[in-house]
């Protein structure tokens, strides 16, 4: 009964995910915010509705992939039949509820506002999430018709004058479903909670003074650059406040103090997270994340001077590169097992960080070898490359793509590589990024007739295969690595989605599958040719700053077709 329970409320509140978008509403004293204690752990809110043109796009979106959604899902209901057929039921009581609403009009039928502002934010520690609906009773009547549908009933109590919903996790927890003044909230309270608890979670009682009262989701936003469609933070050392809270007034003992203290202190090196969006319409979507440092950790992964050999090539079909610093972050991570046999942890819980620490230090010791100390980083590139209709051991004629190893000492890098294979013995290679020819017998039968090319730099070694690639290989070993700090990078092309949509279609590969999951496989496919086409390119940065670590991830869209194509 539980699993049931967790399924429908999961299902349906899916359902309401999916479409909850929309247009700006005036503020007022019963916007989610309002509800959100001003001392919060935690917190994920828009002061704003979606921006119309994104939801107009999204909108465009959910009506070409909803179909396909509903095949997928109606496939998943059915092999669900023979080991769960209650599951099965509810799955497709949810199905018939949803599957033909496709148009903003659709959804409020049911309740569901398309406009929607929302929360998710704790109560203290208990987590609560708050969503605006359209029409409350449209709401309960597709619940309750879900249920009938499936032979599930969720249990039901009063509280107040109000009615709640409610799934209990075996014995520790019980899930609060409630609709409050037009707003669709569900929390998660201890089993053995009061009724003043359950009474703030919903709402029913506010906080005293509120994150709306006190407007710090907009300061917040201002200080991060951050729009008003969605963002937040997390912060560690108050969540660890509550959870380490005695309670019913208990002492605390000297062993649960001596924990306390050093949690706070683990929790205080990563304070705070916080995330929100910086770009939100019908082209780009943007988001930025950091995760905040202790000032002197911070400053110790700024000085690694981690950095990227060459640079991202917006073109590519994926562009990966990551920083392996390996000097410097042996040296960093030594510094860290240091401090922590200095001062070990006391708490019998945290105890084995003890050994991790004493582990890693020793992992540490000794000379690393050459070729791995002078390491820097790595850039993988992939311009170009076709799935044949017949898949075989062999590189596509098309094929092109590029290998650039960041290295202190790229010269050791082409001994060591001359030592290994005889074929690359005859070869110059010198410093200044003059591409030699590789010996075709470097490729084998696997890159017949390609063209590839090996050149250094100062600080790179690179390896390039197909015409595409070889072009631009000296300039990608000559270049100045990429901004310092940046460790992880990558670029993706849409239309690697595309590629993947040409395997998943390839007679190969419908061989490998059994008949049964043949239309799956074709549905799968069919939902990549869509993603190729929504998707232009996706960027994703991780960086080292002053304040901690930084994610930057942007996605480009494709340019609007009102409906895209999903033929076989």
């Amino acid at each position: 009964m539980i699993r049931k329970g967790l399924l429908l409320g999961a299902a349906l509140a899916g359902a309401l995910s999916i479409a909850a978008c929309g247009n700006k509403n005036a503020a007022d004293n019963n916007a989610p915010l309002a509800f959100v204690p001003e001392d919060t752990p935690y917190v994920f809110a828009n002061l704003e509705p979606f921006p119309e043109p994104a939801v107009q796009r999204w909108r465009e979106q959910m009506q070409q992939v909803w179909p396909l959604l509903n095949e997928l899902f109606a496939d998943s209901a059915g092999k669900l039949e023979a080991d769960a057929p209650q599951l099965s039921r509810l799955f497709k009581a949810v199905l018939a509820e949803v599957r033909d609403r496709t148009t903003e009009e659709q959804w409020r039928e049911i309740g569901i506002k398309t406009n929607a502002r929302g929360a998710l934010y704790g109560v203290g520690a208990l987590p609560v999430l708050r969503l605006e609906l359209s029409d409350g009773e449209a709401f309960k009547a597709a619940f309750e018709r879900v249920e009938k549908a499936a032979g599930v009933t969720i249990g039901t109590t009063q509280l107040s004058q109000q009615s709640v919903r409610t799934i209990e996790l075996g014995e520790d927890a019980i899930v609060l479903i409630a609709i409050v003044q037009q707003q669709l909230v569900v929390a998660v309270v201890p089993g053995d909670a009061n009724d003043l608890v359950k009474h703030l979670v919903l709402g029913l009682d506010r906080p005293t003074r509120s994150l709306a009262d006190a407007g710090a989701l907009e300061r917040f936003n201002k200080a991060h650059g951050y729009l008003p469609y969605g963002s937040g933070w997390l912060d560690t050392r108050r969540l660890l406040a509550l959870i380490d809270m005695p309670k019913g007034g208990a002492t605390v003992s000297p062993g649960d103090a001596q924990c306390n203290a050093e949690r706070e202190a683990i929790a205080a090196k990563l304070p705070k997270f916080t995330m929100g969006y910086t770009r939100l319409d019908d082209s780009h979507m943007a988001t930025h994340a950091r995760i905040e440092l202790a000032p002197a950790l911070a400053k110790a992964l700024v000085e690694l001077g981690a950095a990227i050999p060459g640079s991202a090539n917006p073109d590519a079909l994926v562009d990966f590169g990551f920083a392996i610093p390996v000097l410097k972050a042996r040296d960093f991570l030594a510094t860290q097992a240091d401090a922590v046999a200095k001062a070990p942890f006391q708490c019998e819980e945290l105890r084995e960080l003890n050994t991790a620490f004493t582990k890693l230090k020793g992992s540490l010791a000794g000379t690393l070898p050459p070729p791995l100390a002078d390491l820097t980083g790595v850039r993988l590139v992939l311009n170009q490359l076709t799935v044949p209709a017949e898949l075989e051991a062999k590189l596509p004629s098309d094929f092109s793509g590029s290998l650039l190893v960041g290295s202190n000492n790229p010269a050791f890098l082409v001994g060591l590589a001359q030592m290994s294979a005889p074929p690359l013995q005859s070869l110059r290679i010198q410093p200044d990024g003059k591409p030699v020819a590789l010996p075709a017998e470097m490729l084998g039968a696997a890159g017949a007739g390609l063209d590839a090319q090996v050149a250094m730099g100062p600080h790179a070694l690179g390896v390039a295969v197909g015409k595409d690639a070889t072009a631009g290989l000296s300039a990608a070993v000559l270049q100045a690595p990429a901004q310092a700090g940046t460790v992880v990078e990558m670029n993706a092309s849409g239309r690697l989605y595309g590629l993947m949509g040409d395997l998943f279609g390839s007679p190969t590969m419908t061989a490998l599958l059994p008949a049964e999951e043949q239309a799956t496989l074709q549905t799968q496919r069919k939902l990549y040719a869509l993603y190729a086409q929504w998707f232009k390119r996706i960027h994703t940065r991780i960086t080292f700053v002053p304040d901690g670590i930084d994610i930057h991830q942007e996605v480009e869209l494709g340019p609007r077709t009102g409906t895209a194509s999903i033929a076989p």
